[in-house]
């Protein structure tokens, strides 16, 4: 497929061009299209699967931030037709601006170019554009903008099975835009939805020199030959001129990126980015990394690469000059990797302000490749995807012991736990707290109260730097056969234990002690640090509803990279209470990780030295869930998990990583008792009070579907859908 050479509107083309998600809020961009449509706009609702719904509240939104707006009925069975009514036709040269909400955007180009051709009411759209008018498009309104449309699959997808011509196949779907948009290939949702690799593969196929991909809630704006950026996020310009393609090698190398932010400005005729006036370059102060991450997310998950790029902003380019990750399609068996490279050209800006951190990155370079693994490296990766190595492989004694809670209540059955596991003196960690010698000294009061002693070490995230220079602590961590990391903010712990994105001496000395045979307890949320994929936030519907998000501040599941210590599993904590158990389902899901362990409270696990046995401690027990990765879809519109297993585990249960079994020791009963209540509690947060037995298109929540199946024997089935962007 080659580009048609598209002749600008007249000579100042005016688009908006929307990564989707647009929220009803986000004045700065419904300000420019204003500006930029002098008010007045028609809403065409075509790609919508619910146009008049979509359609009523579409216009809704454009009259509350002060348009004069109207809806064109070009929609559904009849939209063809529609798009030859004068009507239609007359409406549409009268208001001069028009805007494409989301959807199917096959909706948009087969009403509008039916068979390739040009209705009446697409000849009046390219007239007033011409004129001066404004198209403005969201999703699939925007995937019509370029000449090459992509049209569907995953980046996964696209670098395994290349370009498919059906759409039941998976693979790259491609077809005709409308050629609004002359100077590259766009596409949309494009960091949440981890978009970076099918538009590679899409350029490539196509022979477009650049491509835009824009995410949501964000806007490219075009006033003749200039871009401009507004938004959440902002766009990434990939150049394929100097990249080399190896089909043999399923390679692509040497392409040319840059990351435009908000406030920024394109040259769309050159592909450079023009920073913003307040973006500074990033200085030797501003330095927070100076290693690889190497990161076990999955590349093509929501903000991988955007943090993996906001890492190299923000690293040691002569100590740091490049980073990667990969994913694998489990269906295949192919591993598909991409690395991003600074080079001496590059630059690399930034801007803060009330913790708000915003980036610039110009002439980076990038590379993908996707190679076919054996059943032996398949089997590798799954045993290792979760795990991180520190030079030392733990001995058969090592213990990991993962509370859900902390064990100083009076009550506490884990205090106990501890008694009885710890040897010697405990060495206490508590740099996941806010202060942590106040929690120091409560931990070390309630430990000696039991009869134990303790050491604590004063590691916080402001002196691990220091301390890790004192090669006698170091080796006295390294001596101790036990260590106990207190509960907190896990973020903070992991900040400190990988200062600036390096692996400290203080986590190498624990990792060696833990190699050695010492029991390392873990409470709370530094239990859920100990996993390779840390939960970090975001409860069970927020997870379901909108996936991954990017930091804490925004609506979703924040997951971060962990320690990998505990390399089986993703384990999350305080499960009951906090109604915790779809969220944890859905990180697994995101991730491509098959287990998943939640700790309820004043509970815990104790993890054998290949963390494939765990044994659960305490008052309550554990949920074990088990993701179908085969069939789980993800990184679309739809995201489901059928046949998801659920088991719980009462205390004296054994939890079986190899085989996803629990061995039981106590009640069956009991442990299917707990299990529908904790399922029933997480149905009524995220779809309202419809029992267990939810099904799809029956629940008062119209994005999220769960529907559970008890089996019996303290285990069950629970099948997940949601529709995270009804609106495209």
């Amino acid at each position: 497929m080659t580009v048609k050479n598209v002749p600008l509107a007249g000579n100042n083309p005016k688009l908006a061009v929307i990564g989707g998600r647009l929220e009803d809020d986000n004045d700065a961009i419904y300000a420019e299209m204003h500006r930029l449509s002098g008010g007045r706009i028609v809403v065409f609702p075509t790609a919508s699967s619910e146009p008049d719904v979509v359609g009523a509240e579409t216009v809704e939104v454009f009259r509350n931030h002060g348009f004069d707006v109207v809806l064109a009925a070009v929609h559904g069975e009849n939209a063809a037709k529609a798009a030859r009514d004068p009507a239609i036709v007359a409406q549409v040269a009268d208001y001069g601006s028009v805007f494409f909400t989301g959807g199917d955007q096959a909706l948009i180009t087969d009403a509008l170019a039916p068979k390739g051709g040009e209705s009446p009411v697409l000849a009046a759209i390219r007239a007033a554009h011409a004129a001066g008018g404004l198209i403005a498009g969201s999703s699939a309104g925007a995937a019509i903008m370029s000449e090459v449309m992509i049209s569907g699959g995953t980046s996964l997808e696209a670098a395994t099975y290349g370009v498919v011509s059906d759409p039941d196949k998976a693979g790259l779907l491609m077809g005709q835009g409308l050629g609004f948009f002359p100077w590259g290939m766009v596409d949309q949702h494009f960091i949440k939805r981890g978009r970076f690799g099918r538009l590679l593969i899409a350029m490539a196929e196509s022979r477009v020199r650049r491509g835009f991909g824009i995410d949501e809630n964000t806007a490219l704006f075009v006033d003749g030959a200039q871009g401009h950026v507004i938004g959440e996020f902002g766009a990434f310009i990939l150049d394929l001129k100097g990249s080399k393609q190896d089909r043999r090698r399923h390679s692509i190398e040497n392409v040319t990126f840059s990351y435009a932010d908000d406030g920024d400005s394109i040259d769309l005729a050159k592909g450079r980015v023009l920073p913003g006036p307040e973006k500074r370059p990033v200085g030797s102060r501003d330095i927070a990394y100076r290693a690889a991450a190497r990161s076990l997310r999955n590349v093509f998950g929501a903000y991988t690469l955007y943090d993996l790029l906001a890492r190299l902003v923000l690293g040691d380019a002569k100590t740091y000059p490049a980073d990667r990750a990969r994913a694998i399609e489990p269906k295949a068996g192919y591993a598909t990797t991409v690395e991003f490279a600074r080079v001496p050209d590059s630059q690399a800006l930034m801007f803060e302000r009330d913790r708000d951190f915003r980036m610039t990155a110009i002439d980076f370079r990038a590379g993908m490749s996707t190679r076919k693994l054996n059943a032996k490296q398949l089997a590798a990766n799954r045993r290792t995807a979760l795990a991180r190595d520190y030079g030392v492989k733990p001995g058969r004694a090592a213990r990991l012991m993962l509370l859900g809670s902390t064990p100083l209540r009076a009550d506490s059955a884990l205090m106990g736990e501890i008694k009885a596991q710890a040897k010697g003196p405990v060495g206490i960690i508590a740099a996941a707290s806010a202060d942590p010698r106040a929690e120091a000294r409560t931990y070390m009061r309630g430990l000696e109260a039991a009869g134990i002693d303790t050491i604590d070490f004063g590691i916080t995230i402001d002196n691990v730097e220091r301390l890790s220079r004192d090669q006698e602590l170091i080796e006295q961590i390294a001596g101790l056969k036990t260590i106990l990391l207190t509960g907190g903010n896990q973020i903070r712990l992991i900040e400190t234990l990988l200062h600036r994105g390096e692996i400290t001496p203080v986590l190498t000395a624990i990792a060696r002690a833990h190699a050695a045979g010492a029991t390392v307890i873990a409470v709370s949320g530094a239990a859920s640090a100990l996993s390779g994929f840390m939960i970090a936030g975001g409860t069970s519907y927020e997870a379901l509803r909108f996936g991954i998000a990017s930091d804490m501040g925004r609506r979703g599941l924040v997951i971060q990279e962990g320690l990998g210590i505990f390399g089986t599993a993703i384990l999350d904590q305080n499960l009951h209470s906090a109604r915790r158990l779809g969220r944890l389902a859905v990180a697994c899901a995101e991730e491509g990780v098959r287990f998943g362990i939640g700790v309820l409270e004043e509970s815990g696990v104790i993890a054998n030295h290949d963390n494939t046995k765990l044994t659960v401690i305490g008052a309550h027990g554990a949920v074990l869930i088990e993701i179908d990765l085969i069939h789980t879809e993800l990184q679309g519109d739809d995201f489901t998990a059928p046949g998801t297993k659920l088991a719980f585990a009462l205390p004296g249960d054994v939890i079986d990583l190899k085989t996803g079994t629990v061995i039981r020791k106590g009640d069956p009963q009991a442990a299917s008792t707990m299990l529908d209540l904790m399922v029933k509690e997480v149905v009524e947060d995220c779809c309202g009070s419809f029992g267990t037995d939810t099904r799809p298109g029956h629940q008062v929540e119209a994005h999220i579907a769960l529907r559970y199946r008890p089996e019996g024997n303290g285990t069950g089935h629970l099948d997940i859908e949601s529709i995270r962007d009804r609106h495209g």
